[in-house]
């Protein structure tokens, strides 16, 4: 005999047993594991299955996942395999580039850093830097080199040239703000002078500019530390002035 109820005779309907079910489940686990417990926790087929989750929105992407590995043999292999080798594989380009990257990133970690890298402790340094880097500067250009607290550099940044040639109260509060956005506690400003000896007028400009920052620069735990004009090879420090 059949029990009814007051729905009209139907069963009453059970939950599912899962409440995510198919590739999308599957995906928003593997993200939740990754950032509870890192990337290390995977698997190589898993962090190819990952990779591949762009590239192959709607299908589970385990099969082929292990299906490259073990085509290439490894998971170094199969991330630096060229784009020819992957096509072979049956791969599109959109499935391919994916894989792709990771080589790409890795080999940018892996090299030095110049700008974090570069400590700008001394004279010989920041002229070391100057006599290098900004070689190839435009002249007129105002740049800014902003510091952290051991004086590495965190950002050389070029002024535009519209801002540059602005109102200086502009002019002195994006350089403030951009040095509080960067977290920098100093900074020095670097002038590419277009003739030498520099022109008067250019001199007495930055001088002003760099003054009223540095006054309104106390107050924000920022240093100042110079202000240099240069011009193939030649400088003049508004520090060494006492402009400064």
């Amino acid at each position: 005999m059949t029990r009814t109820g007051g729905d009209g005779g139907k069963a009453p309907r059970q939950s599912a047993p899962f409440k995510e079910t198919g590739p999308t489940g599957h995906r928003a686990r593997m993200r939740a594991r990754v950032l509870a417990s890192g990337a290390g926790s995977l698997a190589d087929y898993e962090i190819i299955e990952m990779l591949l989750f762009s590239g192959v929105p709607r299908r589970d992407t385990k099969p082929m996942a292990k299906a490259l590995l073990n085509r290439f043999g490894s998971l170094g292999a199969l991330l630096s395999a060229p784009a020819d080798a992957l096509r072979a594989a049956g791969l599109s380009d959109r499935v391919a580039l994916p894989l792709m990257l990771p080589a790409s990133v890795a080999e940018r970690l892996s090299r030095p850093d110049p700008l974090t890298r570069t400590p700008m402790r001394d004279w010989d340094a920041v002229l070391a830097y100057c006599d290098t880097v900004l070689t190839g500067a435009p002249p007129g250009q105002l740049r800014i080199l902003f510091l952290d607290s051991s004086n590495h550099i965190i950002a050389d940044e070029a002024l535009d040239a519209a801002l540059d040639t602005g109102e200086l109260d502009l002019v002195q509060r994006h350089i403030l703000l951009r040095a509080l956005d960067l977290h920098a506690t100093a900074f020095v400003g670097i002038r590419i002078a277009p003739v030498w000896p520099p022109p008067a007028t250019l001199v007495e400009r930055d001088a002003v500019l760099m003054q009223a920052i540095s006054y309104h620069a106390q107050n924000l735990s920022l240093t100042v530390q110079d202000h240099l004009i240069l011009h193939h090879g030649q400088w003049l420090s508004l520090r060494q002035q006492r402009r400064l």
